[in-house]
């Protein structure tokens, strides 16, 4: 895991935004998502690692309307890319099974300006990136990395209990906040997440804080799904990370995930 998360962020130059997220899936195995940017959470970057055997269903790794091509690189991996209007992804599956997805969410200037294939990061950038990473044929697999925890200050997190539709329109919600005892210095990440098979979760909205001095950090995750989809979808909200420091000391928790919903837009 540690030498899986040095050549992440060595290779992007990225920090990482919180623990590695570890979850185990029955018939797939186990499951690695890595979330990075560059200290700004308009510029979120996920990277989920998993093992598969056998063919890899195209609709797991690509939206319906994205623009894909494949290639087959030097050492026999193979790459695909899938551009659309819900942002860009790049994986590679190399021959003993080891699939890395990098996914760069559409950004929200992006949406409302109906920019399509805007993200924070190029697809030139990423197939760099998937590529260098692929050549060095890292394999990895962990427990969860613990947060440190001390005695003060104390937090408690909260989120909805599963995502749901706001009202009669085709909005999907989630709310998520942490609440401290204290002031202090606090970071806070929560996304909605959509379920696309073989563990794999697609990210649909991503709010958060980073380094706000506070004791409360609410956020509200809003995805804007469409009557043409007929059948429903898994959703799910995630609080990445958590953490508050101050001269007392040091609270954090990682990874903490809603119940599932089914939600149909039809």
């Amino acid at each position: 895991m540690e030498k899986l998360t040095d050549l992440l962020t060595q290779t992007t130059g990225l920090e990482l935004f919180e623990a590695p997220g570890v979850e185990d899936y029955e018939k797939i195995g186990q499951t690695l998502t890595f979330s990075l940017g560059d200290g700004n959470y308009e510029r979120p970057l996920n990277i989920t690692r998993l093992t598969v055997h056998g063919d890899v269903p195209s609709s797991v790794l690509s939206a319906e309307g994205d623009k894909t091509s494949t290639t087959t690189l030097p050492n026999g991996s193979q790459l695909l890319t899938a551009v659309g209007k819900e942002g860009t992804r790049v994986t590679t599956l190399s021959k003993d099974g080891e699939l890395t997805m990098w996914e760069a969410p559409a950004t929200a200037t992006a949406t409302a300006t109906a920019t399509a294939t805007a993200t924070a990061y190029s697809t030139e950038t990423l197939v760099g990136w998937a590529t260098a990473v692929d050549e060095q044929g890292i394999k990895a697999s962990s427990s969860p990395l613990l947060a440190a925890r001390a005695a003060a200050p104390h937090c408690q997190l909260t989120q909805s209990r599963k995502p749901y539709r706001h009202g009669g329109d085709l909005t999907i919600q989630a709310d998520a906040a942490m609440v401290c005892d204290q002031e202090g210095k606090g970071n806070f990440t929560a996304s909605l997440r959509q379920y696309q098979g073989l563990g794999i979760w697609r990210t649909k909205d991503v709010q958060g804080y980073r380094n706000r001095h506070d004791r409360s950090f609410p956020v509200t995750l809003l995805f804007d799904c469409s009557r043409l989809t007929t059948s429903g979808w898994i959703y799910r909200s995630n609080i990445g990370n958590a953490t508050l420091r101050n001269s007392n000391g040091y609270w954090g928790d990682h990874n903490v995930f809603s119940q599932t919903a089914t939600i149909h837009c039809a």
